[in-house]
């Protein structure tokens, strides 16, 4: 049976926060705006223009209250340098974004807490991931509902972000980003290192020192943001082939188990507009690909995240000279339907999808 995914469509010159509004009374989605409602969304890193409006948020949120929910806006804390590592400077990075309450009508909430964390088991993983608990961020367990709005945008691993991967990053501790990111975590060719250091000043965790004329990292300390192969001169640091696709595998398996844990009570929302070929944690994340497309909902995420991959191959070209199909997958070297087909089997939802024009 298909998943119904619910379309406003740009093309068709519509109010866009009507638009939204149409969808959220469409779908459905007061069933999931009552009680305490988690507002899951991503308010962009330091120096990135390219994250979703706090508008859109600040929409959703008003729907929410008129269902007669209690909205609070919610993300979590990053494992790399930037303006987003500690609840203190997101907070003030979603200020300078502006996000605070009195634009978007709601508390914001950095959720993680490793220390009070909600340990949840991964049921019988495939596809040889290495994830065995998923840490749910303390501040978003408790939320009786969820809205997951997505900005729909390509990633240099993953090859895209949406729906899937604002659960899989966006809803866990430091410590669950950490254990999916090990498994892309950069290789050293010393053959191309000159030993400038770059890389070592750059590392947040001290994991990279310089001894004996070679360089050296403490696998332990490394939490693979790959901060250094983004700063070094020389590409001496490289993704070795495969793991790409080992981190989506791992992204699904979270995904899925933050899914089943708010199963009934979450719907998503992905907005597909200002297109860059990097995602929102990337400072600079490029010139927009595509025409802005609209706006998509639904209660499968994997069906919602297909038709917008689907939706962004038939979208006019800006800026590039990549082609369809999985215009934002072959961007980055990698095929960005694994995490999706992964999820599937997993049980969190079905690549076959119907859309519906509202």
């Amino acid at each position: 049976m298909k998943s119904r995914v619910l379309f406003f469509d740009y093309s068709r010159k519509g109010n866009i926060l009507a638009g939204l509004e149409a969808l959220f009374d469409r779908l459905g989605l007061a069933e999931v705006a009552r009680g305490s409602v988690a507002v899951k969304l991503h308010m962009g890193e330091l120096g990135n223009t390219a994250y979703l409006r706090p508008i859109f948020a600040a929409k959703i949120i008003s729907l929410v209250k008129k269902a007669g929910g209690r909205p609070f806006a919610t993300d979590t804390t990053v494992n790399y340098p930037g303006g987003r590592g500690t609840v203190a400077g997101y907070l003030a990075t979603a200020a300078s974004n502006g996000f605070v309450a009195d634009s978007i009508g709601a508390p914001i909430v950095i959720a993680d807490d490793e220390n009070s964390a909600i340990s949840l088991p991964v049921p019988n993983p495939i596809r040889g991931c290495q994830l065995r608990e998923v840490r749910l961020a303390s501040r978003i367990y408790p939320a009786d509902n969820m809205l997951v709005l997505s900005h729909v945008k390509g990633h240099a691993l993953s090859g895209f972000g949406g729906a899937l991967k604002n659960l899989a990053m966006g809803c866990v501790t430091k410590e669950t980003k950490r254990a999916q990111h090990m498994v892309n975590c950069p290789a050293h060719d010393d053959s191309r290192c000159d030993l400038c250091g770059d890389c070592v000043k750059i590392c947040p965790t001290a994991a990279l020192t310089i001894s004996q004329g070679r360089l050296n990292r403490d696998r332990d300390k490394c939490n693979a943001c790959s901060d250094c192969r983004f700063t070094c001169p020389n590409d001496a640091w490289f993704w070795p082939e495969g793991v790409k696709e080992k981190l989506q595998v791992e992204m699904a398996h979270a995904a899925a188990v933050i899914h089943a844990q708010f199963k009934g009570r979450v719907g998503y929302i992905n907005v597909i507009q200002d297109v860059t070929p990097y995602c929102d944690c990337a400072a600079a994340s490029g010139s927009y690909l595509v025409a802005d497309v609209g706006i998509l909902a639904a209660y499968d995420p994997v069906a919602m995240d297909k038709a917008s991959l689907d939706l962004i191959d038939r979208a006019p070209l800006i800026t590039t000279e990549t082609r369809p199909p999985d215009l934002l997958g072959r961007l980055h070297g990698v095929s960005s339907l694994i995490q999706l087909e992964v999820a599937a089997k997993l049980g969190m939802g079905s690549l076959d999808y119907e859309i519906a024009t509202v």
